[in-house]
């Protein structure tokens, strides 16, 4: 009987299956954090690439002009570093970031910036070139 179930389970067909994953669509990046009541997100859509990044507070677009920060935020095949501060009253959020683009050459180019944000609306957002050592300190 034991030498039959053997030969029986010989017999059968071994079947391997193979299934390669599909991307997610969209693949979205996001960074956020909490502060108190509010929660700053930022979301870069890595795929498909024709919507711009977007700057939400509390899930709203935040108030005030968030376009240009929002351009830099969402730069193409960029690596970002990103990092938030709260104030102690959990009322002002803070976000710093360093960004890397390789262009056609090799080379890198860097950036960095922060934004300030409080009851809602952005109040102040600044970006400069930078260097290496910026990229890998933070």
């Amino acid at each position: 009987m034991l030498v039959s179930m053997l030969l029986a389970m010989q017999a059968e067909e071994v079947i391997v299956r193979a299934v390669e994953l599909r991307p997610a669509n969209p693949w979205v990046e996001v960074f956020s954090a909490s502060c108190g009541r509010q929660r700053l997100e930022v979301r870069r859509p890595m795929r498909p690439l024709q919507t711009g990044s977007r700057v939400l507070l509390n899930g709203r677009a935040a108030r005030g002009d968030v376009s240009p920060l929002e351009l830099e935020l969402g730069e193409a095949g960029a690596a970002y570093r990103m990092s938030f501060g709260c104030s102690q009253n959990g009322e002002t959020m803070q976000l710093s970031w360093v960004s890397g683009l390789v262009g056609e050459h090799g080379q890198v180019r860097y950036r960095a910036g922060s934004a300030e944000f409080r009851q809602g609306a952005l109040v102040r957002s600044l970006s400069e070139e930078a260097n290496e050592e910026t990229f890998w300190y933070r």
